[in-house]
């Protein structure tokens, strides 16, 4: 009786880097929610983003700094007026973003 080998057929998916992961969330996020691009900002270098991952500064407090610098609003809230709302993404945008991108670890 000869004995194969087994192998894992479980996709392999290659490991992003913070500065990539932090990239696709931040075109995500600003598109979809101010209507910018990445280039619209200063996270359109990569030493920008490496720096503030470094510094430990969140995703969330990033872009609402920019938010609270150039009095962005939120383009996503149909509605409502601009007085009634916080234009500050919270938590749940951010894992949002992250389920719509793929980026939800899962065992």
């Amino acid at each position: 009786m000869k004995f194969l080998p087994t192998t894992n057929m479980r996709a392999v998916k290659p490991c992003l880097s913070p500065v990539t992961i932090w990239q696709m969330l931040l075109s995500r996020l600003l598109e979809q929610h101010y209507g910018l691009t990445l280039n619209d900002t200063p996270f359109c270098d990569e030493t920008v983003i490496q720096e503030h991952i470094d510094a430990g500064i969140t995703l969330a407090n990033a872009i609402n700094f920019l938010v609270e610098k150039y009095e962005l609003g939120r383009i996503d809230r149909r509605g409502f007026s601009w007085q009634e709302q916080t234009p500050y993404l919270t938590i749940i945008d951010i894992m949002r973003a992250r389920r719509d991108l793929g980026l939800m670890n899962r065992n």
